[in-house]
């Protein structure tokens, strides 16, 4: 892990200046967070859902990718023969704690024990809202493989999690699973689980390169032009998992807009973009379907293709059904 070029005096450091905060801003969002009125922080009426079923995904397709948006940032794709499972994260709150901490809008659509065999668990970054204990250690019956980036290994192993089923990656390096190739890809962000922790584990993105089809996962990132190097070395892909939600101007270093999502699209030369990160957690201060709309209208001007799934559906991208807002039924101030 020493010998990474992102470890540097005792921590992994982004490849350009990125603070967490911008400098001043810490009473500024304490401010915003906890004492101003916010709009629509979180959804007044049920969001729509469909639960994952098992038998649905007993089939594994060589010639398509189909995926299911699980919440979040988590999400279960079928490609070339395989499953994975990205970031899953299913307890009720993205915390340290069962009784407080940010708390879902929805149920989880699945269950550990009614997802399918998984052939590979990919994780980004070591947030709660990205890696929970519970989950993985339930997963450890689940599947044979965590791919992971560096440092992560350690606590997975903690969690009891035998270490020949952990591979951790570094920036650029790649591990092969049937024919897939999975790449672990810059991403601009920051670790920190504990008071004590921070910075000691990689975070990254993800390219997954098959016979038939490529995809890339961003996990959460600030927008950079790295993204444009990875789309001229492992691109096109034909569908781009990009974070979409939790942003503000006092740390968009660290967390993309939407309107950066979509030129992070392009950069990658992407086909169908599929909005994550926004609807299930309330993590920023914006209305809690403010990211899709905002999505939506940069894309509409670039002339790029969305994917708006209902939490749960299975979606193969040969097919895709038009742009379904369903957000917009759930609130009444959003008819």
């Amino acid at each position: 892990m020493q010998n990474s070029e992102q470890y540097k005096d005792g921590e992994f450091v982004n490849p350009i200046e990125a603070p967490i905060m911008a400098p001043g801003s810490t009473w500024k969002y304490i401010k915003k967070r906890f004492f101003a009125s916010r709009i629509d922080p979180e959804p007044t009426g049920q969001l729509p859902l469909k639960p994952v079923q098992r038998n649905d995904w007993n089939e594994k397709d060589a010639e398509n990718l189909t995926f299911a948006w699980l919440g979040h940032s988590s999400i279960l794709i079928a490609v070339d023969e395989k499953m994975i499972l990205v970031d899953p994260v299913l307890e009720e709150r993205a915390s340290p704690f069962a009784w407080i901490g940010p708390k879902r809008f929805h149920p989880a659509p699945v269950s550990v024990d009614e997802l399918p065999p998984i052939d590979v668990v990919v994780i980004t970054h070591d947030h709660y809202d990205h890696l929970e204990e519970p989950t993985i250690r339930q997963l450890n019956g689940k599947t044979g493989l965590f791919l992971v980036p560096l440092g992560i290994g350690e606590l997975l192993e903690e969690w009891g999690i035998p270490p020949e089923k952990v591979v951790e990656l570094d920036w650029w390096e790649h591990h092969k699973v049937g024919h897939l190739n999975f790449t672990a890809t810059p991403a601009i962000h920051y670790a920190k689980r504990g008071l004590f922790d921070g910075n000691e584990r990689l975070w990254c993105s993800w390219s997954v390169q098959g016979q038939n089809k490529r995809l890339f996962i961003s996990g959460d990132s600030g927008y950079f032009d790295g993204f444009k190097k990875i789309g001229e070395k492992l691109g096109p892909f034909d569908v781009t998992f990009l974070k979409v939600g939790s942003y503000d101007d006092m740390w968009k270093q660290i967390h993309m807009l939407p309107e950066e999502a979509v030129q992070q699209h392009q950069d990658l030369r992407g086909g169908i973009l599929v909005p994550l990160h926004w609807a299930t957690f309330d993590l920023g201060l914006h209305p809690w379907y403010e990211p899709i709309e905002r999505t939506l209208t940069a894309a509409r001007k670039k002339d790029v293709q969305v994917a708006t799934p209902i939490i749960g559906d299975k979606v193969n991208i040969n097919r895709m059904p038009e742009v379904n807002p369903w957000w917009r039924t759930v609130d009444k101030r959003q008819e």
